[in-house]
């Protein structure tokens, strides 16, 4: 038995789902679950997206899905799922860790973090603020962190009142002089750094009570949706939905 969070599933056939899952003990797990459609017993409400739930496994020979034998919910997250806009947030940091780890690698961090945020989600009205240092601790534990303190082209500190470039390429926070302007860049203000890495500093209860102008919050999200974007190689279904809707700020128009 393996602990999982659902991240999505869909039909296969008549009866049966394919199920995307993070697994604690085991990493990202693709799983066929048979009968699901029809076996309320072993299935009945145990599979939904975003559910922690205890999942019996096996191999199968033919490819490298597994078979899923039976689920149990653990814990539904109900009312972050009957929220449009927080499942939109869940889902977005679901995907965004499903596309930087590779299946089959167990990162317990990485799980109980997803637990954390979705956890916040359910209990909380999404805050801007704390979904923005959320996503950047959770890019941390992937191993993409964007930097905000120094300059990683010259490894000297951003200064305390000084604007940056957000360099995409570099990932982090870029003195002006050190790089020639290019097309991709993203300019923060200095005090749109400044709450970041003071945001960073602090316990996350803590940190949500800090404010973001609407132009930081602006800036930081482009930020951050475009540093993924260059970094996956991917538009993201979840980012695009998110700024469709203006949930979050869109894709810059360049």
């Amino acid at each position: 038995m393996v602990k999982a969070i659902i991240l999505k599933k869909q039909d296969r056939g008549e009866a049966d789902e394919l199920v995307v899952f993070f697994t604690r003990e085991l990493g990202w797990l693709r799983g066929i679950a048979k009968n699901s459609k029809k076996s309320r017993v072993r299935f009945g409400g145990h599979l939904e997206p975003f559910s922690l739930v205890d999942l019996v496994i096996r191999t199968r020979k033919t490819d490298d899905l597994v078979w899923i034998d039976e689920a149990t919910v653990v814990r539904g997250f109900l009312l972050l799922r009957q929220d449009l806009i927080k499942v939109a947030i869940a889902a977005y940091f679901l995907e965004l860790a499903s596309l930087f780890l590779p299946e089959n690698q167990p990162d317990e961090k990485l799980f109980d973090n997803l637990l954390l945020i979705l956890g916040n989600l359910e209990q909380h009205t999404p805050n801007p603020v704390r979904n923005i240092l959320d996503e950047i601790r959770l890019l941390a534990i992937l191993g993409y962190e964007p930097r905000f303190d120094i300059c990683p082209v010259c490894n000297r500190d951003i200064a305390s009142g000084q604007e940056a470039r957000f360099s995409l390429l570099h990932g982090g926070t870029v003195h002006p002089e050190c790089l020639p302007a290019e097309h991709n860049d993203l300019v923060l203000s200095a005090d749109t750094i400044a709450l970041v890495r003071r945001g960073l500093e602090l316990e996350p209860a803590v940190a949500t009570r800090l404010k973001l102008s609407t132009r930081g919050l602006s800036e930081m999200r482009q930020a951050l949706s475009e540093f993924v974007r260059f970094h996956t190689g991917k538009n993201l279904n979840s980012l695009v939905f998110l700024e469709q809707t203006k949930i979050w700020p869109g894709k810059r128009k360049d």
